[in-house]
């Protein structure tokens, strides 16, 4: 999932800084005090666990988890067929000493943490087929997929300049903001401290009345204001370095016959990989330990979280998430999540494939709309439920983020037609690696909201179907009667009607009180 910025790129010179929220209000639902949240409370203390529950597996696709966090280890799934570290595959699975899941972006000594857009792969493989030739010379059956190079390599110019010019700007802040925080005993000081703290050279002079001017007209704090000008600074890094990078390719590193999708040799079951942020914030969302009294609660109290590491920083490649989605249904999840997407597919058949065999197991897919602020009912986010002959997923919901304030978020992706609901999504508080926690907005921080409201259902109602359980979340929405603002439109407002098919946000306490109802 392209990543959303706490603190987006600079816009005409000024930094815009995400406002602050309360932590853990995407679990409460306080209309007096605009919190709508998923009434997480409402919902267990008035729909009591049935003696009947049972824990439900939720496999996280994501780039890794931390397993170590206290706030998720024991939550964990665990494969009890395997015998750990014994380099022998115990339950004949094809995958050696899958504990916890399976890593796909790696071999046996290492791991890929960057990889290219997928805009980036298919541009270089057409590239290939098509550099230096004229559109006389190409063959009629040919043609479609020359159309698709040209129209890519205006795409791809364009996003590679835009980011250029990006990181040329973060690269400039980060110089004098670095300067600034070398001088500093601490970069934890509150605005009034840093007004008072007189710097030395020329360049941390320049990154105090940066930092003092930004801060004072957004009401940031140093601290996030610094850690936003490093984040800005490296995604942009990446973007130009790794992302948009025609000339970089780490498949190789892997060993498999990426063109082969059924060779599944490859891997290995380290499952935190090098950058774990993303998957273990989306973990903690859903199954974070509740009532241990330390960092956040998750949505679940039964569930079980499998790993499975498929995303890189870049774009995930479909013949991995094809087969992670394989290896999650077949070793017993019943939910899955899948906080990433993409503009672009290079074998959607084989997704395609994975998905419907997930549907034939009874497995409810959850997915991440993305955060490009555009219509995916126009311009499809990959994986989609839309099958390539045309049929539609019945097992998936499709999720946008919103706000505290029932707004969408401005990030968030839409469409009445390919969106089903809306959950909460901006500055959500949750577990990240070494034992921490911290906000992140994004769909997919959205995704895991409705993946542990569906845990939620079938650890209490085992009994119910992928299809119940759809039916039980959408058909409870939160519906907002006023206009809320359109995602990337300074002004224009429209109607939840027009951003996605059930015209709302979720509700945990309605949803699993419809369950409680159905026989």
């Amino acid at each position: 999932m392209k990543k959303t910025l706490l603190f987006p790129a600079l816009f005409l010179g000024t930094m815009l800084f995400a406002q602050e929220y309360a932590k853990n209000w995407h679990l409460q639902y306080s209309p007096k005090d605009t919190l709508f949240g998923i009434d997480l409370n409402t919902a267990l203390s008035e729909t009591p666990q049935p003696a009947t529950a049972k824990t439900v597996i939720v496999a996280v696709i994501d780039g890794g988890i931390d397993i170590a966090h206290p706030d998720i280890a024991p939550n964990l799934w665990i494969n009890k067929a395997e015998v750990p570290n014994n380099g022998v595959d115990d339950d004949h699975n094809g995958y050696v000493d899958d504990i916890y899941g399976w890593d796909f972006l790696g071999n046996s000594s290492e791991d890929i943490q960057y990889d290219n857009l997928e805009l980036t792969r298919r541009l270089r493989e057409l590239g290939k087929k098509f550099e230096g030739k004229k559109s006389s010379e190409i063959a009629k059956a040919d043609k479609e997929d020359y159309k698709l190079y040209k129209q890519l390599i205006k795409i791809h110019k364009k996003e590679y300049e835009e980011a250029s010019v990006l990181f040329q700007r973060y690269s400039t802040f980060h110089k004098y903001v670095k300067a600034l925080t070398d001088e500093l005993d601490s970069t934890n000081i509150t605005l009034e401290q840093l007004k008072k703290f007189e710097p030395k050279s020329s360049e941390a002079k320049v990154g105090h009345s940066f930092t003092v001017g930004n801060c004072s007209a957004t009401g940031t704090k140093p601290k996030d204001f610094f850690e936003g000008i490093t984040e800005g600074y490296d995604y942009f890094y990446n973007k130009v370095k790794y992302h948009l990078n025609l000339s970089f390719d780490p498949r190789s590193n892997v060993g498999d016959n990426y063109t082969d999708p059924k060779d599944n040799a490859y891997g290995n079951h380290e499952v935190k990989g090098p950058d774990a942020e993303h998957g273990t914030h989306v973990a903690g969302i859903i199954g974070a330990v509740r009532g241990n009294a330390i960092g956040m609660d998750g949505i679940d109290p039964l569930v079980q979280i499998m790993t499975l590491r498929v995303v890189p920083d870049g774009d995930e490649r479909d013949k991995d998430v094809a087969l992670a989605i394989r290896y999650a249904v077949d070793n017993g999840a019943k939910v899955i999540n899948m906080s990433f997407g993409k503009a672009y597919f290079h074998n959607k058949a084989i997704v395609d494939e994975a998905i419907r065999y997930a549907v034939s197991k009874d497995v409810l897919l959850i997915h991440a709309a993305g955060n490009d602020s555009k219509d995916i009912d126009e311009e499809s986010n990959y994986p989609t439920p839309r099958y390539e002959d045309g049929s539609t997923c019945k097992n998936w919901i499709e999720v946008g983020a919103s706000d505290r304030d029932q707004n969408p978020a401005d990030f968030s992706n839409y469409g009445n037609e390919t969106v089903d609901v809306f959950a909460p999504g901006v500055n959500i508080y949750s577990t990240v690696p070494d034992n921490k926690y911290k906000d992140n907005s994004g769909t997919s921080m959205a995704a895991p909201v409705v993946a542990g409201i569906a845990a939620l259902i079938r650890s209490y109602y085992p009994h119910l179907t992928a299809e119940q359980v759809k039916f039980c979340i959408e058909s409870t929405v939160i519906k907002p009667e006023q206009k809320v603002k359109k995602p990337g439109r300074k002004k224009k407002k429209t109607k939840y009607s027009k951003l996605c098919k059930t015209a709302g946000i979720v509700n945990a306490a309605a949803a699993l009180k419809a369950a409680s109802q159905l026989k």
